[in-house]
Formats: C-alpha cells, structure tokens, sequence
C-alpha cells in the first residue's frame, strides 16, 4: 500500500508534508471507541460459538447420510433374500445399489458373512467406519477426513441391522457423493451461522448500547462539561439503582463538592483582594497623614 500511495504522491506532486498527513490519514487503525470495540467482539464471540457448534453438526449429518445408505441398502437386501438368486439379474442388482448409492451390501449373522449385492469393480481398500463403536473423537473427524480426503475414496461403513436379524450389516459406497453433500451442508451452514452471528451481534449491542453505552457517554459528556465550565448546568442523574446510576449519582455528588469548593475558593480570592485594596488605602492614607502632619511642624 506504501509503494503504491507514494508512486500517487509522486505523480500529484504533493510536498513530503503534506503525503506524510494523508499518508496518516489513510492508515487503517483499530477501532478506538468503546461502541466500535465491543460491536467488534460481539461478533467475533458470536461467531465462535456458531463455530463450536459446527462440528458437532457436520457430525451429526456425516453420520445421518451413512445410516441413510445403510437403511436403503437393508431394505434393499431384504428384497433381494425373498427372491432365488436366478431370479436377481444383474440389471436389476445394479439398479438397486444405484438407487441405495452403494458398491456392495453384505451381511454377518452368527459369524458367517454373506455377500448379498456387489457392483463388478470394487475398490480394493476401503475405509472403515464402523457406526457401532465409534467414538465421540473419530464421529467429529471423519466428516473432516471425508471433506479434505481423496475424490476416489470409498467407505466401508457397518452398523447394527434394524429391519432383520443378524450380527451387523455392511455397505461399500463412494466418498465422493457424501464430499459434495458435505461441501454443500458446511455452506450453507457458514452462511446460517453469519447470518445468526449478524442478527444476534446487532441485537446484543443494541442492547448493550441502551443498557451501558448510552449512559457511559452521558456519564462522559457531563465529565467534559464539567471540566469546560464547572459552572455548567449539572446533568440529572438516573434513577437507576444498578452500578452505572451508583456512578451517576457520585458524579454528580463530586462536581458538586468541587463547584462548592471553586466557589469558596473564589470568595476566598474575593476577600484577600479587598482586603489588599483595604490596606493599600489605609497606606496611602496614613502617607497623606504623615507628610500633612510633618508640613504643620515645619511651618
């Protein structure tokens, strides 16, 4: 910014006094009021609580999307079991797992692992996630992991079943889906979260500003009145009975006993004036006297 504001003076042909004020002038500086300060960390803390409730949230549909596929995948396998397996094509196999958005459905009962559907091209290693015993660190990270991980990824995702027996059920299903829907999710989230923070930061400070802004600044004003004019007419002091009208009413208490002693200090400066005004006529009195008195005595 430097270079380029003294590449603009140099063309303007301005003298170095007068850049040098602009280039003051134009330097970005912190918000030094008391109102622009804390409309500044009513947002920002606001923003970080919206923060800390991301994660939890992006958990929470990380998890609900894999369930989701979990759930049409189950259902799906249901279907496919009432039926002879000559009786599932391959067409219909793979519309099935289209429709479900997995690579593979298998299920484990009593140890045994049954392959219900299979795409022909599985992934060689999946990821493991394994909704059965996952904890509160890995449910918070694997949304991060899915966001910021490979496009080619696939998920090796198992779960207790719901609609039928068995041990646990499993599915095979690309990264990729579940990345866009998080991708999606995390904006419109971002944008729910500043719109929360914007609403709530304004409502916060206009608050704050009625409740305490307003009156430290008429607590200020009457402070500068004061030390402009101690004479000045004194401000009124609330009725309020909380810290800020404690304040007020010492204030106004305060000024009151420097008014008093300003002003008895100026009877004071009153007095000794008279008093000197006093004296230096009884002096030039008693000169008059003297050299009236010392002519009668030589006449």
């Amino acid at each position: 910014m430097i270079p380029l504001f003294d590449r603009l003076a140099t063309a303007l042909k301005l003298s170095p006094q007068t850049a040098e004020t602009w280039r003051e002038r134009l330097r970005p500086r912190a918000p030094d009021g008391l109102s622009a300060r804390l409309l500044l960390l009513t947002f920002a803390f606001t923003l970080a609580v919206e923060a800390l409730i991301m994660g939890p949230n992006l958990a929470a549909f990380h998890e609900r999307w894999l369930r989701d596929r979990l759930q049409a995948a189950e259902l799906a396998s249901v279907g496919v079991e009432a039926l002879p397996y000559s009786a599932v094509e391959d067409d219909t196999a793979a519309e099935l797992m289209r429709i479900g958005g997995v690579q593979a459905v298998a299920l484990t009962e009593q140890g045994v692992r049954r392959l219900l559907l299979q795409a022909p091209n599985l992934p060689r290693a999946p990821e493991l996630i394994d909704l059965r015993q996952q904890n509160s660190w890995a449910r918070l990270t694997d949304p991060w992991r899915t966001l910021f991980g490979h496009p080619d990824r696939s998920l090796r995702v198992q779960a207790k079943p719901r609609y039928r027996s068995g041990d646990f059920i499993e599915i095979v299903t690309p990264a990729q889906p579940l990345k866009l829907e998080l991708k999606a999710f995390l904006l419109n989230s971002l944008l729910v979260s500043l719109l929360v923070s914007l609403t709530a930061g304004a409502l916060l400070y206009g608050g704050l500003a009625l409740l305490v802004l307003r009156p430290l600044q008429r607590v200020t004003r009457s402070m500068e009145r004061f030390a402009a004019d101690p004479e000045s007419e004194a401000e009124t002091p609330s009725d309020r009975h909380d810290e800020i009208g404690r304040v007020e009413r010492e204030l106004a208490r305060m000024q009151e006993e420097v008014r008093q002693s300003l002003r008895s200090r100026a009877r004071l400066v009153a007095l000794g004036e008279a008093v000197a005004k006093i004296n230096h006529d009884l002096r030039n009195m008693l000169t008059s006297a003297q050299m009236a008195s010392e002519r009668l005595a030589t006449s």
